[in-house]
C-alpha cells in the first residue's frame, strides 16, 4: 500500500512538472493569424486548464484536502468570490456578450490558479525546479530580444533620432507589445538573483550573471518606462537584503561577490546602451530622464488623463460599474474630445482602478485583497526569526515578483494578457503554500468533488468561447483591412457567416454587425444594413460608426432630414472624428441650416483642425450675408489660428468684402498695375487706394499704394500705408519690411532703417541683401 502510495506521489509530481512547464510557455504561442497573439493564447490556457482539472479529477480522492485548503486560504477564497461577483456584472452590462467573453477568461485564470496550487502541493524539489525554469525561459525571452536588436543594428539607420525610435519599436521580442515583454523578463529577475544567492558554484553564477546582462541589454532596448522603475526596485531590494543578512567579515566578503554578480551586468548593459543610442537622445538614460517630466510627455499625460476618467465614474457609480471588459466602450463617452478616429481608450492602464468602474469598488477590493493578503504573509514570513534564510529568501523573492505584476497592473494592463496571467497564478500558490503552518497532504475524504465537477463542467464551455473568439480574431483580420482600406474584399454571400457571433464587436471595438453592414450598403441592400445597425448600435453606442453608416444610407436614399439627425447623433457623440465631422457639415450645407452650424460651431473648432475651420468658413459664407460681423469676427480668428494659410485668409476676404468687394478691387488693382507698369505712378496710387478700400484686409493693395506714393514724393502718405501690412496684415514675407526701410532711407533715417532691413533679409526676401550690406554693416 505504501508502495502504491509513494508512486502515486511521483507520477502526480511529475504530471505537476509538466504542466507547470506547459503553462510557462504560453507567451512563446504565435498568433496563428488571429488579429492579436491573445486569441490563442487563451484557448491554449483553456485546453490546459481542461486537462489538468480531468487528471486533478481523476485523482480527487487522493487530492481531497489539497482541494480544501484552496478554499481555506483567505487570497484564493476571495479571488474565487471575485469571480463570482464578476460574474453578476454580465447582467447589468453594457455588452453582456463582451462580459461572458471576459468571464471566460478570468474563470480560465481562476481555474489555472487552482491548478497551480494543486500541482505546487504535489511537485517535490518545486524551488529549484521552478527557478531553473524559469530562468531558462527568460534566458529565451532576451536572446530573442537581443537577435532582433542585433538584427536593427545590421539593417537599421542611425541617421536620425526618429529612425532608431521607429526601429526600435519592432522589438517587441516574442510578444505582440514591447510592454508585455519587458514585464514578462523584468518579473523573472528575481529568480534570477535568488539562484545566483543561494548556489556556491562560480560558473553557475556566472552563466547566471551573464543571463542577467542579457535581460538588462534587452529591457533597455524595449524602453518601457515602467519596467526600469520595477528594475530599480528589485536592485533597491536585493541591495537591501544582502547588507541586512551579513554578521561577519566572511559574510562581508560572500555579500559583496553576490552584489558584484547583480550590479556588474547592470553597469555593463547601461554602458552600452548608452554607447549605441545616447547621442540620439534615445536609450535607457532618456527613458528614466523622461520619468520626471510628466509635463511634456503625452503618454504619461493620456494615462492622468484615463485614471480621471474611471475615477469620475467610479465616484458616480460607487456600487456597480459598466461590467467586466465594459470600461473599453464606456471609456469612449469620457475620452471622445481627445480621440482621433475610431482609436478608443481600449484600457485605463491601470487593471486595479478599471476593475472599479467595471464591477464597482466591491470588485474592486476583491480584487485587491488577494494581492494585500500575500504582501501580508510575505512581509511576516521574511521577518520570522525561526525560518531557515533560504525559505526566506525565497518567499522575498516571491513576494518581491507579485509587487513587480502589482506595479505591472497599476500601469499597464496584464489582467487581459495570459503571458502575465500566468505568472499572478504561479506567483500567488507560491507565496501561499511557504507562508502556510503545514502543507502535508491527506488521504481524506471531504465532499469537495462537487467543486471539482463544477470546474470541470464550465471548462467546456470556456473552451468554446475562446474558440470561437479565436475564429472571429482570424476572420476580423479580412474584416480590418478592407475597413482601413475602404475597400469590399469580402464575397457578400460571404460576409454573415465570416465570424462567429462572438464577440460581437472587433478588437478595436467597433461593432461586427456594423462592421457587415457596410458591405451590405455598398451593394445598396439598405433593410439589412440597417438591421445590422440596429444591432451594431446595441453592441457599442458610444462609438457611433453605426449611426454614420445610417446617416449615408438615408442621405442615398433621400432622406436628408433622417441622414442627418443620424449625422448629428455621430458627431456630437465622437466630434473629434473627422469622418463625422465633415458628413455632419456636408448635410447641413445641403439643408441650407444656420442654426446648426452655429450650434455646431464650438465643437468643430475645438481642437483647431485646419479643415475644419475651413470647411465651416466655407459652409457659412454661403449662409450668411457679405460683411456679417459675427462672421467676419469668427474669420478673423481662424487667420490668427493658421496665419500662414492662404486659403484661411481669402475666406476671410471674401466673408469681410464679399464676393462683389473681392472682384472691385481686383479690378481697381489690375488697372493700378497697368498705369504703374507705364510709371504713371499718380494713377497707379489712385487706382491701388481705390483697391485696399474695396478690400482693406489684403496686404497687396496697401503695398502697391505705398510703393506707388513712395515714387511720388508722398513719403508720410506712404509711411502710413505700409504700416498698416506690418502692424495688421504682416504676411511675413519680408517685403513690408523692406519697402519701410527705403521709405526711411529717402527720409534720411538709415538707422532707423536697418532694422527692418534685417527683419526683411531674415525673412527670406532677396532685394534686402544688397540694401543691408550698403547701409548696415
Amino acid at each position: 500500500m505504501k508502495a502504491n502510495v509513494k508512486f502515486l506521489k511521483n507520477k502526480l509530481s511529475l504530471y505537476s512538472k509538466i504542466f507547470i512547464i506547459l503553462y510557462l510557455i504560453i507567451g512563446f504561442l504565435p498568433n496563428f493569424n488571429a488579429v492579436d497573439r491573445i486569441a490563442p493564447q487563451w484557448l491554449y490556457m483553456s485546453i490546459v486548464n481542461l486537462i489538468s482539472i480531468s487528471i486533478v479529477f481523476y485523482h480527487r480522492n487522493y487530492l481531497t484536502e489539497i482541494v480544501k485548503s484552496f478554499f481555506d486560504k483567505k487570497a484564493t477564497l476571495i479571488y474565487s468570490i471575485f469571480f463570482v461577483w464578476a460574474c453578476g456584472s454580465y447582467f447589468y452590462a453594457i455588452n453582456p456578450t463582451e462580459t461572458l467573453v471576459n468571464l471566460s477568461r478570468q474563470f480560465n485564470v481562476l481555474l489555472m490558479l487552482f491548478s497551480m496550487f494543486i500541482f505546487l502541493n504535489l511537485m517535490n524539489n518545486k524551488i529549484t525546479f521552478i527557478s531553473w525554469i524559469i530562468a531558462l525561459i527568460l534566458l529565451l525571452e532576451s536572446s530573442n530580444v537581443l537577435t532582433q536588436l542585433v538584427e536593427f543594428i545590421k539593417t537599421g539607420s542611425f541617421d536620425s533620432r526618429y529612425e532608431i525610435v521607429q526601429g526600435l519599436k519592432k522589438i517587441k521580442g516574442f510578444a505582440a507589445n514591447r510592454n508585455i515583454t519587458a514585464f514578462s523578463m523584468v518579473i523573472k529577475l528575481p529568480i534570477i538573483f535568488l539562484l545566483i544567492f543561494n548556489n556556491n558554484k562560480y560558473w553557475l553564477k556566472l552563466f547566471l550573471s551573464l543571463v542577467i546582462l542579457i535581460s538588462l541589454v534587452g529591457l533597455f532596448v524595449l524602453g518601457s518606462r515602467a519596467s526600469i522603475i520595477a528594475l530599480l526596485l528589485i536592485y533597491i531590494a536585493y541591495t537591501f537584503y544582502l547588507i541586512s543578512n551579513y554578521n561577519s567579515s566572511k559574510k562581508l566578503k560572500i555579500t559583496a561577490l553576490n552584489l558584484g554578480y547583480i550590479l556588474l551586468p547592470l553597469f555593463f548593459s547601461i554602458t552600452l546602451n548608452t554607447y549605441l543610442f545616447s547621442d540620439k537622445k534615445v536609450g535607457v538614460i532618456s527613458e528614466i530622464n523622461s520619468v520626471a517630466a510628466v509635463n511634456e510627455d503625452n503618454s504619461i499625460n493620456q494615462r492622468i488623463r484615463y485614471y480621471g476618467h474611471v475615477i469620475s465614474h467610479t465616484i458616480k457609480n460607487p456600487f456597480f460599474g459598466v461590467g467586466l471588459g465594459n470600461w473599453k466602450l464606456k471609456s469612449i463617452e469620457y475620452d471622445k474630445a481627445s480621440m482621433k478616429g475610431y482609436v478608443v481608450p481600449y484600457h485605463a492602464h491601470s487593471d486595479i482602478i478599471q476593475l472599479a468602474a467595471e464591477l464597482g469598488l466591491v470588485g474592486f477590493i476583491l480584487y485587491l485583497g488577494p494581492f494585500l493578503i500575500c504582501f501580508y504573509l510575505g512581509a511576516k514570513f521574511y521577518f520570522n526569526t525561526s525560518f531557515e534564510k533560504k525559505e526566506k529568501l525565497f518567499v522575498f523573492s516571491i513576494t518581491l515578483m507579485l509587487l513587480i505584476y502589482f506595479i505591472d497592473a497599476n500601469l499597464n494592463f496584464p489582467i487581459a494578457r495570459p503571458q502575465m496571467g500566468i505568472m499572478l497564478t504561479l506567483i500567488i500558490p507560491l507565496i501561499l503554500i511557504y507562508t502556510s503552518k503545514s502543507n502535508n497532504i491527506k488521504n481524506t475524504r471531504i465532499g469537495k468533488q462537487l467543486i471539482l465537477a463544477f470546474f470541470f463542467l464550465l471548462t467546456l464551455p470556456s473552451i468554446y468561447i475562446s474558440k470561437k473568439v479565436y475564429d472571429s480574431l482570424v476572420g476580423q483580420m479580412q474584416f480590418l483591412v478592407d475597413f482601413n482600406s475602404n475597400t469590399f474584399n469580402i464575397p457578400i454571400n460571404q460576409v454573415d457567416t465570416h465570424v462567429p457571433e462572438i464577440p460581437n464587436i472587433t478588437v478595436t471595438t467597433i461593432p461586427i454587425n456594423s462592421i457587415k453592414a457596410r458591405y451590405y450598403l455598398n451593394q445598396k441592400k439598405y433593410d439589412k444594413a440597417i438591421s445590422l445597425l440596429n444591432k451594431g448600435t446595441k453592441a457599442n453606442p458610444y462609438l457611433f460608426y453605426s449611426e454614420i453608416l445610417k446617416s449615408q444610407i438615408y442621405q442615398n436614399q433621400g432622406k436628408l432630414d433622417s441622414a442627418k439627425v443620424y449625422a448629428r447623433k455621430a458627431f456630437f457623440g465622437l466630434p473629434n472624428n473627422d469622418l463625422h465631422a465633415s458628413r455632419y457639415l456636408n448635410l447641413i450645407n445641403i439643408t441650407r441650416d444656420r442654426e446648426a452650424l452655429e450650434e455646431a460651431f464650438e465643437l468643430i473648432t475645438a481642437t483647431n483642425k485646419l479643415n475644419n475651420w475651413k470647411n465651416y468658413l466655407i459652409i457659412a459664407s454661403g449662409l450668411y450675408k457679405p460683411k456679417d460681423n459675427t462672421l467676419t469676427e469668427k474669420a478673423r480668428l481662424a487667420t490668427e489660428r493658421f496665419p500662414g494659410n492662404q486659403e484661411i485668409k481669402a475666406l476671410y476676404q471674401q466673408i469681410a468684402v464679399g464676393v462683389n468687394g473681392l472682384n472691385i478691387a481686383a479690378s481697381y488693382s489690375s488697372r493700378g498695375l497697368e498705369y504703374f507698369n507705364a510709371k504713371d505712378y499718380s494713377n497707379a496710387a489712385i487706382e491701388f487706394e481705390k483697391a485696399l478700400e474695396a478690400n482693406p484686409y489684403d496686404y497687396a493693395h496697401f503695398e502697391n499704394a505705398a510703393t506707388a506714393n513712395y515714387l511720388l514724393g508722398n513719403l508720410e502718405k506712404a509711411l502710413d500705408q505700409i504700416d498698416v501690412v506690418i502692424d495688421e496684415l504682416n504676411p511675413l514675407n519680408g517685403k513690408c519690411e523692406y519697402i519701410k526701410a527705403i521709405i526711411f532711407i529717402r527720409m534720411g533715417d538709415t538707422i532707423g532703417a536697418c532694422p527692418f532691413i534685417a527683419t526683411s533679409r531674415d525673412s527670406g526676401y532677396s532685394q534686402a541683401n544688397a540694401l543691408f550690406d550698403q547701409y548696415c554693416r
